[in-house]
């Protein structure tokens, strides 16, 4: 009796390991541009980059309860899963879900959202997690249409004003440090008029990015290191070696 139950035991693990590990992430390398994101509902009436790139939209709207240092770490990317970002002067409430961009279409920032296309004075932000076999650099390559904001695992690694001149256009390649198992980034890009479109690439073919293919962000958290409250973390490390 006590054979089978471990026998049971030992293939209900196996089957729980190999259903963790089953996801379908994005990927990395040249021209392998993220596509799937966790987005911020857009924010209108945004004043126009010059003035909105100085304005923390997620500590205004939390009364400071998170901001965007918060939010692109692994303990606060949690509470974007029921965060209630209030902005009366901006389009009302604002909550977090996963939405998917066409890194073709120059008007991303606005038909990610169901906007038309031209839909001036917006102001986009999308968080993904790039899970990584260890410690490395890696180049980023970002495309945006305007001013472009980056926040990889609480500091800012980006910042400029200057559109790329095509949705596909990179003009400033960024190294970045990862660090092994999951970084959390946040982008935040505003727009004045015109094309409205943010992208961005990695140059290393070793990251496994989510949201994945199809939409999973907050259900793969623990396979990307981070960290559950209350309980031990499951690192992307461990799970790829059990593959």
């Amino acid at each position: 009796m006590k054979r089978t139950w471990l026998i049971v035991s030992a293939l209900a693990l196996s089957l729980v390991v190999s259903g963790a590990v089953a996801q379908d992430w994005q990927g990395s390398g040249d021209d392998a541009w993220v596509e799937g994101w966790l987005g911020l509902e857009i924010i209108e009436n945004n004043g126009g980059f010059a003035a909105s790139a100085l304005v923390d939209f997620i500590s205004e709207g939390t009364g400071g309860s998170h901001t965007h240092e918060t939010v692109s770490t692994q303990g606060g990317v949690r509470a974007t899963q029921s965060m209630v970002v209030a902005l009366a002067d901006y389009g009302g409430d604002h909550t977090w879900k996963p939405i998917t961009i066409d890194t073709n279409d120059g008007d991303n920032m606005a038909t990610s959202w169901g906007l038309p296309a031209g839909a001036d004075d917006i102001e986009w932000y999308g968080i993904i997690i790039a899970a990584s076999p260890s410690a490395q650099t890696v180049t980023m390559h970002p495309a945006h249409d305007d001013h472009l904001q980056i926040w990889l695992n609480g500091a800012q690694v980006y910042d400029n004003s200057a559109w790329t001149g095509g949705v596909r256009t990179v003009t400033t390649p960024t190294d970045i440090d990862m660090n092994k198992g999951g970084n959390v980034m946040l982008f935040k890009c505003g727009e004045s008029g015109g094309s409205a479109y943010v992208n961005v690439f990695f140059a290393a073919d070793n990251l496994e990015i989510s949201p994945t293919v199809d939409g999973q962000f907050f259900e793969v958290l623990d396979l990307v290191g981070v960290e559950a409250k209350g309980k031990s973390s499951v690192t992307w490390g461990g799970l790829k070696a059990a593959r």
